[in-house]
């Protein structure tokens, strides 16, 4: 073999080694857009997927979301004003240490009622503390299991306040567990938050179980940094209302018990027979407070840990 025919065999390998070292490069080119295209692929679907449960698409999980886990109870104090028979509301903000995950609701309602004597001698007012003043209430009467219980004789007990008067428990004022029970219908709403609830009011007697045990929630719920809570509370009666009665059918001068104070034996209330008196010396402030919120965790997170 010529030198000619040497250099040709040589030209010809080194274009047949540049030719496969091409397809090489563009086989290395087709797997990595490959890979690429699998890596979109796949945060596509997470995204959708995140889009249908309302969160991020890097976390699908609650357990997977960074931070200290610390028992948390998120409550507001709600104001329920004496003979309140308007919605009223109260909110809070889920503040910027973490996340709040929610496992279950409570409520409970504290008494503050009092009441007022008027002398009818010389004006003055005296203010005194109902016997429920401070005391936990159930915030639904499924549990009032003496309410109603019918008298068969008027008892004579000792009066609070006393002045040596006869305190009498008559069927217009012994209605036992009426004080301070107060039922209402209550709705929770995530201001600003587009994933959708059933929001809808709830009896307070499903708000929480027994007396005032905490309800378990269906799911856990999630509620991130600055999302804002309200409760909206719609009273179903009035607290420790007064109810009917004859006494002015019966002739002038039987203005005992007054319909409006509704004397009550069960707070301490005294019961005076009051035949001179036409005009109403008990003013009855049942007001208290309904403590309402939801029992959880509160996912603790420090500055600029990301979007939970």
């Amino acid at each position: 073999m010529n030198p000619i025919q040497i250099q040709a065999l040589v030209d010809s390998a080194a274009k047949n080694a540049s030719f496969a070292a091409g397809q090489a490069r563009m086989t290395a080119a087709a797997v990595e857009e490959l890979q690429k295209n699998q890596r979109q692929l796949l945060d596509t679907l997470g995204k959708l997927s995140a889009m249908r449960s309302g969160g991020s698409h890097q976390i699908q999980h609650i357990e997977s979301v960074p931070g200290r886990r610390v028992p948390y109870d998120c409550l507001v104090a709600v104001p329920i004003a004496a003979n309140l028979n308007a919605e009223t509301q109260q909110s809070v903000v889920i503040n910027q240490d973490g996340p709040f995950v929610a496992v279950a609701r409570q409520a409970w309602f504290v008494s503050q009622l009092a009441y007022q004597y008027t002398n009818p001698a010389n004006g003055n007012v005296t203010q005194f503390q109902g016997r429920s003043f401070g005391r936990i209430r159930p915030i639904h009467s499924a549990w009032d299991l003496y309410d109603g219980v019918p008298r068969s004789e008027v008892i004579q007990a000792v009066p609070s306040p006393g002045n040596g008067a006869p305190h009498i428990i008559s069927p217009s004022n012994a209605s036992s567990f009426r004080s301070m029970q107060p039922d209402f219908m209550i709705e929770l709403r995530n201001e600003g938050f587009a994933y959708p609830r059933s929001n809808i009011y709830v009896p307070s007697a499903g708000w929480t179980k027994q007396i005032n045990s905490p309800y378990a929630l269906g799911a856990l719920d999630f509620f991130e940094r600055g999302e804002t809570l309200t409760f909206k509370i719609a009273p179903l009666h009035p607290n420790n209302p007064s109810y009917g009665n004859v006494s002015g059918f019966t002739g002038a001068g039987n203005n005992w018990p007054f319909l409006a104070s509704q004397y009550d034996a069960v707070e301490g209330i005294t019961d005076p027979v009051l035949e001179d008196v036409t005009t109403d010396p008990i003013t009855r402030l049942p007001q208290g407070v309904l403590y309402i919120g939801l029992h959880g965790y509160k996912i603790i997170q420090p500055p600029g840990a990301g979007p939970y």
